[in-house]
């Protein structure tokens, strides 16, 4: 069912994976048949044959307890093949880091390994001999005719190649061993930054406008809790920032926060029964890289009236569409004079509406913008401390 868990969200993750390539990809961590693979340092090559291409590129992957650090050109990926967890990290020249996006597979997951087969084929790269297995990946009936994943690994597992092969069969993406060193690795070689969910340090009130952000609306600060059928949602406004939440009976959860000033965001969801996905970190966009905002400012257009109004609690409202370029679904907000959502209504493949049944207009403090402190514990994203 489309609702605004796919409507908001695919706009406040689409930044997430522009600025930080999908683990889904050959070039994401390797492939591994379990946490049983040998210390190692790999240095390889990946050339990609989809978008713009910028010719073979070195990654540089270490491994040390099922744990591994992929050094690229343009981020380093920590991750656990066993666990299927990912930790995208796109530098900053002047913040800690640019974006971060931590991605947690499960078989139930768009693009989830389901197992693997033999393809009966071996190759050779730098002088080692490797096995071609063919990862199931994903709903297998909707995959059917979609790309093949291919995954090269030697007799103790280590992943020394691997293809992404597009509908025709031709390849999108390869990776290609140069050099392997079997070896002791440190475990603080392969281990995540230690401040890597200390958002406090920039979701603060004091940031200056980013180039090409919007101001949007001034509106007064507020926090609304509203529902929907099965559903609750928090909304919190203080200037350029936003706090949105939303919690379902059946486990899932939907947040963003971000600033429609500066373009920082943060952006979180789980599963049915409450399994964490995905958290996405926008600290500080890159020069020419476009803005993306979760309430389609910008990407979707200017918000437009409809001409029709409505009420909640007595006060009145007016309903504006807020993404008018937006194909494949839609958004509207019924907003009260001083700009105040009300009633927040997605369409498009099934809908759902929300309805303020409390309102605020006070000042919001800057913990209020803080995450839940369960969304960024490292043990609930499997991450060594």
């Amino acid at each position: 069912m489309w609702s605004e868990g796919r409507a908001v969200m695919k706009l406040s993750i689409m930044a997430g994976f522009l600025l930080a390539s999908s683990p889904a990809w050959a070039g994401g961590i390797p492939y591994a048949p379990s946490a049983d693979v040998p210390d190692y340092v790999a240095t390889m090559t990946t050339e990609q044959a989809w978008g713009k291409s910028t010719g073979p590129q070195t990654r540089i992957v270490t491994q040390h307890g099922g744990w591994v650090r992929v050094d690229e050109q343009q981020a380093t990926i920590y991750g656990n093949p066993a666990i299927e967890t990912s930790i995208v990290i796109r530098p900053h020249p002047q913040a800690s880091y640019s974006s971060v996006l931590i991605y947690r597979e499960t078989p139930e997951s768009s693009l989830g390994v389901r197992g693997t087969s033999q393809t009966g084929q071996t190759e050779l790269h730098a002088g080692e001999t490797c096995t071609v297995r063919k990862l199931l990946r994903g709903d297998p009936d909707r995959m059917k005719n979609g790309p093949q994943w291919l995954s090269c690994l030697t007799a103790d597992g280590i992943e020394i190649g691997a293809k992404v092969l597009g509908n025709s069969g031709s390849p999108q993406e390869l990776v290609t061993l140069v050099r392997l060193e079997r070896r002791p690795v440190p475990a603080e070689d392969v281990r995540p930054p230690a401040d890597l969910l200390d958002v406090a340090q920039w979701l603060h009130f004091d940031d200056q406008s980013a180039p090409g952000a919007t101001d949007g609306e001034q509106s007064p600060d507020y926090a609304l809790h509203m529902h929907s059928e099965g559903a609750t949602r928090t909304v919190r406004r203080h200037g350029g920032w936003t706090y949105d939440e939303r919690s379902y009976a059946d486990g899932r959860r939907y947040l963003v926060i971000w600033n429609d000033r500066t373009g920082q965001q943060l952006s979180f969801n789980t599963l049915k029964g409450g399994a964490f996905e995905r958290l996405s970190m926008l600290q500080k966009y890159l020069p020419g890289q476009r803005i993306y905002f979760p309430n389609g400012l910008g990407s979707a257009g200017t918000p437009k009236r409809t001409g029709k109004n409505s009420s909640v609690l007595g006060v009145p409202c007016a309903w504006f569409d807020m993404t008018p370029n937006m194909a494949d679904g839609s958004l509207h907000h019924c907003l009260t004079q001083d700009g105040i959502p009300l009633k927040i209504r997605s369409g498009g493949w099934g809908s759902e509406e929300f309805v303020a049944d409390e309102i605020q207009r006070r000042d919001i403090k800057t913990e209020e913008f803080l995450p839940p402190a369960d969304v960024l514990a490292r043990s609930n994203w499997d991450i060594p401390g």
